[in-house]
């Protein structure tokens, strides 16, 4: 069992950095455009808060455990 979990998270870590990165790189760009233009900002906002709206946490449980 340690040898699948151990081959699984070798398989996603590299997405998950290049996940956490490509985040790190929007939020640096938003952080910059805060002052200088606050509709833009705003309206990220919204569509981050939409797509936590949307989101069914059961199904995406579902999809994240099938293979296992």
């Amino acid at each position: 069992m340690d040898r699948l979990v151990e081959s699984a998270a070798s398989a996603y870590v590299p997405r998950l950095e290049e996940m956490a990165k490509s985040k790190k790189a929007e939020l640096m760009e938003l952080k910059a455009k805060v002052r200088t233009r606050p509709d833009e900002v705003e309206a990220w906002f919204d569509r981050e808060i939409q797509k936590l709206q949307k989101m069914d946490i059961k199904d995406i449980m579902k999809n994240a455990t099938a293979g296992i």
